[in-house]
């Protein structure tokens, strides 16, 4: 039995132990706790080791009828280095430890060290271990699951990594302009054009405004008085002063445009023009962004802004499958969008971890898998994944769904704004949760209802293949030639069909997934290799492609189009192009990365005739970490993402949209255009538009949703509104002054404005790590943000609102600095500079 020894563990482990106070175990209480790290030897070598400390906490010995679980990021375990207990994978991010025929007991009070061989990084503070539990067997029959105290220990960051870092976020803000003046008119998205008015007096707007509308523009007016109370205490009262008049354009005036608007200040009031109701709400949402920021007296200057949407798609896409996100929240969200003219919401309501939209009929699609708990054959709830939540009853991250009739009230809410909901049904692959839950459901029918038990089946018994997805799940393809798949996805998006009909909405697009699908998927079935032999089909791809042909028939008659991510519009012979491009309303593109040679994906796709979302990862994926600090949440395999790598894309130069690559070095973007695939001039009206995706593995809560989006989501925003800035067209140091120029004006319009909008609507938000460097024995500092405090401290402690205020360079020779941003009582993570 290898227990705790002195010589065995480091430091600070010792200390741990020396320190800790353990709870006395009682009959809820796991009798073991645990502490992971990593062994930073290891750390930087191809296979790593990890550790767990298992403590006996309890009052008597542990024998080996015992098991714990946990949930962490998948790894590649290569083996235990303990024959006394293993740890295993049981599916992809969901793991195990138990005793082997080795292990004899614990006694109370020590403890076992398990070391383990994994070939795998851990990045960042969201790919440790969480959710650990202990389950005890007592003749043979599992006991209740307990929670078990997990304690991690945040390895040490190497000292070059830390100052490249402190480094990199320093010299990027030193090209910003530091507190350039705001105009009333610059908000986010920018307006296209302001004329100012003749009159020389301006408009003052006090407590109380009349509010005036053109028959048909009710919606657009109650939301406005909703939001002029909510946000600025302004009240609508007949024959008040000023007037807010809501009117159409005349008659076919503008139409080209449907999201126009033109918003005129005059001595009496202020008057809002479109030919839509949803260019009338444009022009609500700027008129009240305009007051963002005034003190109570508000006044605007007379003015007439004429403006409109470069880009027609606008969005963002929320995974609720992975961890879900309650109704009301997703409210939240999508109203906070409308605010900065979003007006698609990708729905990803299916996925491997979960089923989050009631389907009528199917009742085990949201039964087990809108559940996570405990399980060993998945009939009731799917596996505990990412928390580790073992109760598939409890209120968290895992567990949840969305009835029929809170669906049709979000897609009415949803339109209120002008947001279109489009539902993602993932398939054929990321789809176990469906597939989990139709196995359910034929255990549960098939000595019953034979027919109904294999009616909507998505899998084969016999399939032999061996495959590892993306996320290291090996059983979450659909098996494409069963004809009850094809039932099952025609029975889903009719379900989905009517719930849209009973909101009045016409579903005219279901986004249908498709990417990711793994190498080795049907190769081991012996019904797909009847179908390859009967269509003589000779490789993976063209089961794929038969795939989405047979979509396309299914989606033709309920008088709607497909959408999917990029994989759709790939690789595809040119019939089967041919064959789909009438049924494909947008393809996602994700992959721009230049490193990986992928960002010609785009325009590859837009070339072939498909519309074109831009899904850039480097630009767009909010999930990603908004920096490398190892403190940060978030994912970190395409780099890292924050708010100035959204401003900076550019959907109609692709290749210029990454300034630095993936390690966020700078690159030389005058060269990056070189050799690559251009768009045609007649695929410009390809490219739809544009979309922020949040992945929703490391979330754990609403605040968690939000801290990722704002600010990241607003460089997007601007850029969606406006695909063309003047330093699109510009080279050399002409293009590198007007960039950072407009990116110093984006950060004034954050610091100035829109965090404290955020601030205001209690969301919460994440402000940018200041950036230090040391030269010649002063330390410098800076932050992006205006009216920000950098706080810092030379003793290894971490930085408070009572530490120093770096104000200017300092003299400064402490073996350690820590720094963080303070602003309107939000705090950045901390940034280090450690001397080698």
């Amino acid at each position: 039995m290898r227990t705790l020894k002195q010589s065995l563990l480091p430091a600070f482990l010792l200390l741990f132990f020396a320190t800790s106070s353990f709870a006395q175990n009682h009959a809820e209480e796991a009798p073991v706790q645990l502490i992971w790290q990593m062994d930073m030897n290891t750390i930087h070598q191809r296979v790593k080791h990890h550790i767990f400390v298992i403590k006996n906490i309890s009052q008597k010995s542990l024998d080996d009828k015992w098991c714990v679980y946990f949930s962490q990021m998948p790894k590649i375990l290569k083996r235990t280095l303990n024959n006394k207990v293993t740890v295993e994978v049981i599916n992809a991010n969901y793991y195990r430890i138990k005793p082997t025929a080795e292990f004899k007991s614990l006694a109370a009070g020590d403890s076992l060290v398990v070391a383990y061989e994994v070939a795998s990084a851990v990045p960042g503070i969201s790919h440790m271990p969480e959710g650990a539990y202990w389950v005890q067997l007592k003749d043979r029959t599992e006991q209740q699951p307990l929670p078990v105290k997990l304690t991690v220990v945040t390895p040490e960051e190497k000292p070059e990594t830390l100052n490249r870092y402190a480094l990199q976020l320093y010299n990027a803000n030193a090209l910003l302009t530091p507190r350039l003046s705001l105009q009333t008119t610059d908000i986010l998205p920018s307006v296209k054009h302001v004329e100012k008015g003749k009159e020389k007096t301006t408009l003052q707007i006090r407590r109380k405004v009349a509010l005036t509308y053109d028959e048909g523009l009710d919606n657009e007016a109650t939301l406005l008085k909703e939001k002029l109370a909510q946000l600025y205490g302004i009240t609508v009262e007949e024959g008040a002063k000023p007037t807010i008049s809501l009117r159409f354009f005349k008659e076919n005036d503008g139409m080209e445009q449907p999201e126009r608007y033109t918003l005129r200040v005059h001595p009496k009031g202020i008057e809002i023009k479109a030919a839509t109701p949803h260019g009338v709400f444009n022009g609500t949402q700027t008129l009240l962004a305009l007051l963002k920021g005034m003190p109570e007296q508000k006044q605007l200057t007379c003015q007439t802004i004429t403006d409109y949407p470069d880009l027609s798609y606008r969005g963002m896409m929320l995974d609720v499958a992975r961890n879900f996100t309650r109704l009301q929240d997703v409210k939240t969200l999508i109203d906070v969008l409308a605010s900065y003219k979003i007006n698609k919401f990708h729905f990803h309501l299916t996925d491997d971890e979960g089923w989050r939209l009631e389907i009528p009929g199917l009742e085990e699609l949201t039964a087990v898998g809108g559940r996570r708990g405990h399980t060993h054959d998945e009939q009731e709830s799917l596996y505990p994944c990412y928390d580790g939540n073992f109760d598939a009853t409890a209120p968290t991250s895992g567990n949840g769904y969305y009835t029929r009739s809170e669906f049709v009230d979000l897609l009415r809410y949803a339109k209120q704004r002008h947001v279109d909901i489009i539902p993602e049904i993932e398939a054929p692959g990321h789809a176990r949760a469906a597939i989990v839950a139709m196995k359910a459901r034929y255990r549960k029918y098939v000595k019953t209802h034979p027919a109904k038990a294999t009616e909507f089946l998505l899998s084969e018994s016999e399939d032999s293949s061996v495959y590892v997805s993306a996320q290291s799940y090996t059983d979450n393809v659909m098996n494409v030639a069963m004809p009850s798949v094809y039932k099952f996805m025609t029975k889903v998006m009719t379900e989905v069909k009517n719930m849209y009909a009973e909101a009045g909405l016409t579903l005219t697009e279901v986004h249908l997934g498709g990417d990711e699908v793994p190498k080795g998927a049907w190769m081991g079935s012996p019904l797909c290799r009847a179908l390859m032999k009967e269509k003589g089909f000779d490789n993976q791809h063209q089961l794929f492609e038969y795939f989405y042909l047979g979509m396309a028939d299914c989606v033709k008659p309920l008088g709607m189009k497909l959408s999917g991510w990029q994989e759709i519009g790939l690789h595809n012979s040119s019939a089967t192009d041919a064959r789909l491009l009438p049924f494909v309303n947008r393809v996602y593109c994700w992959n721009t990365v230049p490193q990986w040679g992928g960002d010609e994906v785009p325009y590859t796709v837009a070339n072939k005739g498909y519309g074109v979302v831009l899904c850039n990862v480097n630009n767009f994926y909010v999930d990603l970490m908004y920096s490398a600090n190892f403190d940060e949440r978030g994912l970190s395999w395409a780099g890292t993402v924050n708010e100035a790598k959204s401003f900076s894309a550019l959907p109609f130069s692709i290749y210029r949209s990454a300034r630095t690559d993936l390690k966020d070095n700078p690159i030389d973007i005058d060269s990056v255009e070189v050799g690559k695939l251009p768009l045609n001039p007649d695929a410009y009206r390809h490219i739809h538009g544009v979309q922020a995706q949040l992945f929703s593995e490391t979330i754990r809560s609403f605040d968690d949703v939000t801290a990722y989006v704002f600010p990241k989501i607003l460089g997007l925003v601007e850029r969606g509104w406006n695909a063309h800035p003047h330093w699109e067209q510009l080279r050399g140091e002409a293009e590198a002054k007007a960039f950072y120029r407009d990116l110093s004006l984006f950060y004034n319009k954050l610091s100035e404005k829109e965090l404290p909008y955020l601030q205001q609507l209690s969301l919460n938000i994440r402000i940018p790590n200041p950036g230090l460097k040391l030269d010649n024995g002063f330390l410098y500092a800076n932050s992006p943000l205006s009216g920000s405090e950098i706080r810092y401290t030379t003793d290894g402690t971490e930085p408070t609102i009572s530490s120093p205020l770096w104000q200017k360079g300092v003299a400064c020779d402490a073996p350690v600095i820590k720094a963080k941003t303070f602003y309107r009582g939000c705090v950045s993570t901390t940034t280090i500079i450690k001397h080698q």
